[in-house]
C-alpha cells in the first residue's frame, strides 16, 4: 500500500512502541527496501518518528519507557533503530517541551558512551539524501 506513495510522516509518542509497531507491519523493511533502491521517497518523523531513525534507541530510554507496551505488542523491547541515520537524535532540546529538560539528560548519555547523534530543536529539521 505504502508503494504507491511518494512520502510518510511519522509522528511522536513512545519511541519502543512505535519501533514495535514498525516491526509489526513491516515498515521498517519497506523503509530499507526504498532506502536501498535510491527510490524517491520523503520521510518526515516528528519526536519518536525522528528518534527511531537512527542506529540505537539507547539514551531515549532516559525519556521514554521502553517496558512500555500497547495492546497485543509482545513486551520485548527493540533496542536497534532503523539504522538510516549514523548517529541518534536528541528530539526536544533547548525547546518549549515537556521533555526538553529530560533531553539534557539523553545527551549527556549520548556523550558519555561516545555516541554520535545531532540535537533538534522543535520547528528545526535534518535533511538528508540518501
Amino acid at each position: 500500500m505504502l508503494e504507491a506513495f511518494d512520502g510518510i510522516w511519522v509522528l511522536g509518542g513512545n519511541v519502543f512502541i512505535l519501533r514495535r509497531a514498525m516491526q509489526y507491519s513491516g515498515l521498517d523493511q519497506l523503509l530499507a527496501e526504498k532506502t536501498a533502491a535510491s527510490t524517491s521517497f520523503v520521510y518526515s518523523g516528528y519526536s519518536a518518528g525522528a528518534c527511531v531513525l537512527g542506529p540505537t534507541l539507547e539514551g531515549i530510554h532516559l525519556v521514554d519507557s521502553p517496558e512500555q507496551s500497547a495492546e497485543g505488542y509482545d513486551s520485548k523491547v527493540i533496542w536497534e533503530g532503523l539504522n538510516l541515520l549514523p548517529y541518534s537524535i536528541a528530539q526536544h532540546f533547548r525547546s518549549d517541551h515537556p521533555e526538553s529538560l529530560q533531553i539534557d539528560h539523553v545527551v549527556k548519555y549520548f556523550e558519555e558512551h561516545a555516541m554520535p547523534y545531532r540535537t533538534v530543536r522543535d520547528g528545526d529539521a535534518i535533511v538528508v539524501r540518501l
